[in-house]
């Protein structure tokens, strides 16, 4: 498993549409909007490096999508990203609290 994250630009007034699009796409883990230069940010998660590939291509053909700004969460530092995912979800629920 490879992980990724992405920020997304979306059309203006299309935020909503943009996020309903992006969530249904399968690899598309966690999406949360963010105030900005971009309006999204999403982690996301692949078999492997081409899958991800694949993935972030699939993000980028959206008709909503501008632009995305991508990373690669590194696997070669070990204890750098246990659980992704859980910690922005545990952010979440601190923030909401």
């Amino acid at each position: 498993m490879v992980i990724g994250i992405t920020m997304i630009k979306i059309v203006p007034d299309h935020e909503k549409a943009g996020y309903d699009a992006l969530r249904e796409i399968e690899g598309v883990k966690e999406i949360y909007h963010l105030f900005g230069e971009f309006d999204l940010f999403l982690i996301l998660e692949a078999l492997d490096r081409a899958k991800l590939d694949q993935l972030l291509e699939e993000i980028r053909i959206q008709r909503c999508v501008l632009d995305t700004w991508s990373l690669l969460v590194s696997e070669e530092a070990p204890g750098i990203h246990p659980d992704i995912g859980m910690a922005f979800s545990q952010a979440g629920e601190l923030a909401t609290s």
